[in-house]
């Protein structure tokens, strides 16, 4: 169909007209969509003839430029500083990048832009590089012959002689050529002006690494903040400000990809009364999200359409097994595995791919990465492609590496897994969805150690979960106990200790009905930690207690020692410092039976020397202490060390040995320093500060905490981070400052919900209440303790939630409340005899017998006061054994 002529302009007429129209068949499209590629639109070419044909010399034929163009102010400083230098050659810059990217929108601003630069004017085509079908550079050479005003019969017929025409007609201009959606360098070379005056401007998906004197501009994605300000440039801002969470999680699904985040916000405008949820909420289905991904005549999916039909056969199938592939990096050999090829085959098809921006290299060698949606369309292409019965072996071969390769013993195996994480997840999910149980729970058990490491609790769940369900379907007893221990070990890191005393108990329960003693050791020591952070000490010590029966039976010397030092430190932490110090002694009789190293050895003098100390036995602490410092620095362990010679310069401190505490103080912070070990230097720091605090020398400690707060890297350490703002406004309620104390707990308690720092978030919300009650705002001080109290009773720690009815029943003791008090003390005393604390009991039972006594209920009263005489006498009983001389370590 023949172009109507634009007004002021001559029709040409004629057969050979006709013929040439048809023989070119190119034309010039508006530029309407961010990230597109702009196709040559077949149809007849408008041009002029005869005098006024000669008198178009300056063709300006660059599409309009679009007002909601955003970033890439680095590409254009670029193009700037390379257009600002003098060279004998024409700039020529090949602008390259996946689909969709935004290479075309780049182009066309740098040609609107620079246009005052070539007043020879600008020459435009797009050459469908991306398709199966690209433009012939003959037909284009033709064109831009007619546009720079030679007529018809003055066009040579041959391509060489074409080529001569145009360069000589271009030799003396300065002109820009821009040339869009490239598919080669054949394609390009001879459309590229001679004159050092001119330049050209390519874009292409692959980088056109060998055509001569081109500039690489690699374009990425958007960042986040780009995504957000076109969406408020699109949508208007009003409607993005109220949504910007929302506006976040579009650009992540949409994968920052302009074009999808332009086809995401064209449907938006079509639906002004749409909220953005109600778009993300389209998109998250991965299955969908592709078909949802189109507006008007644009799909994402046509767009990548378009690149995978000119691949070739080999080439194709690589592109599909990459859909198959299970993180967002990859490896040669994972695609290998896929496919069943020989690796260096498909490294060289890889590479191919990457060319063309279907995937990309990773920072890592022989790693690859794909784009998101990239990803979903190649997955697409393999389940619509290959057969259900090829696909499943694939995935079943990369899955039997995993496990081949986890049970192998590489030296580097840690480093691969760090590498392979998420897709060896992914694949432990995926085993369990296609019933391939023994390689799910496998899997997951390898894995475990390795989440342990790397404190991947979450993925550590995830997978013993999937493990725990094919473990059990197909009736493995030994997998269905180890992934419900593993439960149980990643809950408690997570702080969900219901969750994992529930897990271990189940798993010992199927490893003794195994017989299986050693697991039941272990899992009894898993049980005795879990407990004593709930502070359930009746089971915690029968735990460690059944442990340590069960090591030694088997002659398990470092499981018994292990038992042992947990049995002294939890009798130590309830104040039975006699106990304590014999279980220590056991500890290292065992280890010096067993000839153990320095480590051990230095643990075990650690906990004996800390025991010392609680006992008020400070000669002999600090005797334990200089034992320990000596075997940490044979072990070389620096951490330790300044954490050892810190504790022994409390301990110093304590003796009135000021200028040895000091000096020791001193090495401890210079060796932190010295590791750069934020988490080390706010430690000694925070030591320091409250012994200040504690000594009523505010200046000095105010100094301290404001050095932990500007210390290099703190924000990288949550807990030391709110520990600090948590002490220091404990220090201003003290003074009653307590508005700068609500603004470092405002801080604090903010940092713990980021983290999702329970322990420390319940300290916050208590030490938040205390300063609210002593300034009298009573109300929001119980509204935080019982906010403290329901985390507290989810978090599972009989000690927190302890403190924390503490709090409440003050508040509501201070609103005259006082039988509702009585209901939680109540509850605390509860707490308090299961954590064997008898002396806080007996306060408690106190507290209740005045408040039924108050209240006028005798009964209540007396039952009170006669719990308070059986928690005195404990109380004295454990008083006395703690006086018992302690025999010498």
């Amino acid at each position: 169909m023949r172009t109507s002529p634009l007004p002021g302009q001559i029709s040409v007429a004629g057969s050979y007209m006709q013929q040439e129209e048809e023989r070119t068949n190119l034309r010039i499209s508006d530029h309407a969509t961010v990230g597109k590629a702009v196709v040559i639109e077949h149809a007849g070419h408008v041009s002029l003839s005869g005098p006024e044909l000669k008198q178009r010399r300056h063709p300006l034929q660059i599409p309009r430029d679009i007002p909601e163009f955003t970033g890439r102010k680095e590409i254009f400083e670029r193009i700037n500083e390379s257009l600002a230098i003098n060279l004998e050659t024409p700039a020529i810059w090949v602008i390259s990048g996946m689909a969709g990217v935004g290479k075309t929108s780049i182009a066309i601003r740098t040609a609107n832009r620079q246009s005052k630069r070539f007043p020879d004017g600008i020459l435009y085509a797009t050459l469908a590089g991306a398709g199966s079908n690209p433009a012939d550079p003959h037909e284009v050479l033709v064109r831009f012959l007619k546009d720079l005003g030679v007529t018809f019969d003055e066009i040579p017929g041959d391509y060489e002689s074409l080529v001569t025409a145009y360069r000589t007609l271009v030799a003396t201009k300065a002109i820009l050529v821009v040339l869009d959606d490239a598919a080669d360098t054949a394609q390009v070379n001879d459309l590229i002006p001679t004159s050092p005056r001119s330049a050209a401007l390519i874009t292409s998906r692959r980088p056109l690494a060998m055509l001569p004197g081109a500039q690489s501009i690699s374009v990425d994605v958007w960042n986040l903040d780009e995504c957000t300000q076109f969406l408020k440039i699109l949508l208007g801002a009003n409607r993005i400000a109220d949504s910007i969470d929302e506006a976040h999680e579009l650009s992540e699904i949409c994968g920052r990809l302009p074009l999808a985040l332009r086809i995401a916000g064209a449907q938006l405008l079509r639906r002004p009364l749409w909220p953005l949820a109600r778009m993300v909420s389209r998109l998250r289905d991965e299955q969908r999200r592709l078909e949802v991904l189109r507006a008007d005549d644009i799909a994402i999916r046509s767009v990548f359409a378009t690149a995978y039909e000119s691949l070739t056969d080999v080439q194709s199938r690589i592109f599909r097994a990459v859909g198959l592939t299970l993180g967002f990096s990859f490896s040669v050999e994972s695609v290998a595995r896929l496919t069943d090829a020989d690796e260096y085959f498909v490294e060289d098809a890889l590479e191919d791919l990457a060319d063309r921006h279907l995937i990309s290299p990773d920072d890592m060698p022989d790693r690859f990465k794909i784009h998101d949606l990239m990803r979903l369309f190649a997955k697409e292409r393999a389940v619509d492609q290959d057969s259900p019965a090829t696909v499943s072996e694939s995935l079943h071969r990369l899955l039997q590496w995993h496990l081949e390769v986890l049970e192998g013993d590489s030296p580097s195996i840690r480093k691969w897994v760090r590498q392979e994480r998420p897709g060896l997840v992914a694949g432990v999910s995926l085993a369990n969805e296609n019933h391939w149980d023994y390689l799910c729970w496998k899997t997951a058990d390898h894995l475990a150690n390795f989440h342990s490491v790397e404190s991947d609790y979450s993925d550590w769940i995830l997978c013993n979960k999937a493990g725990l369900a094919a473990a059990r379907r197909c009736g493995a007893r030994e997998g269905e106990a180890l992934m419900l221990g593993g439960l149980g070990q990643a809950s408690r890191n997570l702080n969900r200790f219901n969750d994992a005393r529930s897990y271990l108990e189940d798993s010992l329960k199927v490893f003794r009905e195994m017989k299986n003693l050693e697991r039941c050791a272990d899992v009894l020591w898993e049980i005795g930690k879990t407990s004593s952070g709930q502070w359930d000490v009746g089971r915690a010590m029968s735990a460690y207690s059944e442990s340590v029966e069960i090591y030694a039976a088997l002659g398990h010397l470092p499981g018994q020692a292990r038992a042992l030092h947990a049995l002294g430190h939890l009798y130590s932490e309830i104040g039975r410092h006699d106990k304590a110090l014999r279980y220590f002694q056991e500890e290292l009789a065992l280890a010096i039976k067993a000839s153990a190293n320095s480590n051990s050895l230095s643990t075990t003098y650690q906990g004996m020397a800390s025991c010392l100390a609680a006992a008020g036995m400070l000669e002999e602490s600090i005797d334990a202490y200089e034992k320990a410092i000596f075997e940490t620095r044979a072990a070389k362990d620096q951490k330790a060390l300044q954490i050892r010679l810190a504790r022994k310069a409390g301990v110093l401190q304590r003796m009135g040995k000021a200028d040895e505490a000091s000096t020791t103080y001193e090495e401890a912070l210079r060796l932190a320093r010295e590791q750069n070990d934020t988490s080390g230097i706010a430690w000694i720091l925070h030591t320091l500060a409250d012994k200040h605090e504690k000594a009523k020398e505010y200046e000095e400690a105010d100094c301290l905490y404001a050095d932990i707060l500007n210390t290099a890297g703190i924000d990288e350490v949550p807990e030391g981070l709110i520990n600090t703002l948590h002490c220091w406004a404990d220090s201003y309620t003290r003074r009653e400052n307590f508005g700068r104390a609500i603004e470092l707990l405002d801080k604090a308690q903010d940092i713990a919900r980021q983290h999702d720092r329970v322990p420390e978030l319940i300290k916050v919300l208590l030490c938040r209440s205390a300063a609210l009650q002593k300034n009298e705002d009573i109300d929001e001080a119980l509204s935080l303790a019982r906010e403290a109290a329901d985390i507290a009773t989810s978090y599972g720690s009989a000690k927190h939630l302890a403190q924390c009815l503490r709090r409440v029943g003050v508040s509501l003791r201070g609103l005259d409340r006082i039988e509702d008090a009585a209901k939680v003390y109540t509850e605390k005393m509860r707490l308090e005899v299961l954590m064997q604390q008898h002396e806080r009991a007996l306060e408690t039972a106190q507290e209740l017998s005045s408040i039924w006594t108050e209240l006028g209920d005798t009964d209540k009263a007396e039952f009170y006061s006669v719990r308070a005489l059986e928690f005195t006498r404990e109380a004295e009983r454990v008083t006395s054994e703690k006086r018992k001389p302690l025999e010498s370590h």
